[in-house]
C-alpha cells in the first residue's frame, strides 16, 4: 500500500469520526441550548418582578410625600392670612413686616418641600438600583447555569471522542 492510499485511508476515518462525534454531540449541544433558554426564561419573571418594585416604591414614596406638602402649603396659608390680619390691624408697616414674614415662610415651606421631593427621589433612585443589582444577579446566576450546562456538553462530546478514539 502507498502513501497515497494510506492518506486517503486516514482522511477517511477522521471523516466518520468526525461525523459521530457530531452525531454523538448533536443532543448534548441542544441540552445545552434549552438549559440556556429555560434559565433565561425563568430569570425573566425576577426581572420582572424587582422592575415594578421599584416602580411601585417610588410611587408610595411619592404618596407618602404629598400629605406633608399639602401640609406645609395650608399652614403657610393660615400663617399668612393670620400675619395678615394681624397687620391689618397694626397698620401698614406691620402689614409689609407681616407680607415678609409671610414670603419667608413660603420660601422655607418650598424648600421644605423640595427636599422631601429630593429625597423621596433619591430613595426611589436606590430602591431602582437594588432591583438592578438584583435582575444582574438572576442574570448572572442564568449564565452561570447556561455555562454549567455547556460545560457539561462539552465534556459529555469530549468523552463520546474519546471513546469512539479508543
Amino acid at each position: 500500500m502507498g502513501l497515497k492510499e494510506t492518506l486517503q485511508k486516514w482522511f477517511g476515518t477522521a471523516k466518520e469520526t468526525a461525523a459521530d462525534l457530531t452525531e454523538k454531540a448533536q443532543p448534548h449541544v441542544e441540552k445545552a441550548v434549552q438549559a440556556t433558554k429555560e434559565a433565561a426564561e425563568k430569570a425573566q419573571p425576577h426581572v420582572e418582578k424587582a422592575m415594578e418594585k421599584a416602580k411601585e416604591t417610588a410611587g408610595d414614596l411619592a404618596e407618602k410625600a404629598q400629605p406633608h406638602i399639602e401640609r406645609a402649603k395650608e399652614k403657610v396659608s393660615e400663617i399668612a392670612g393670620d400675619t395678615s390680619e394681624k397687620a391689618k390691624d397694626a397698620g401698614s408697616e406691620t402689614a409689609d413686616k407681616a407680607k415678609d414674614v409671610a414670603g419667608e415662610v413660603a420660601d422655607k415651606a418650598k424648600d421644605t418641600a423640595a427636599e422631601v421631593a429630593g429625597k423621596a427621589k433619591d430613595t426611589a433612585a436606590e430602591v431602582a438600583d437594588k432591583a438592578k443589582v438584583t435582575a444582574g444577579e438572576v442574570a448572572d446566576k442564568a449564565k452561570s447555569a447556561a455555562a454549567d450546562a455547556a460545560e457539561s456538553a462539552a465534556d459529555k462530546i469530549a468523552d463520546a471522542a474519546d471513546d469512539s478514539t479508543g
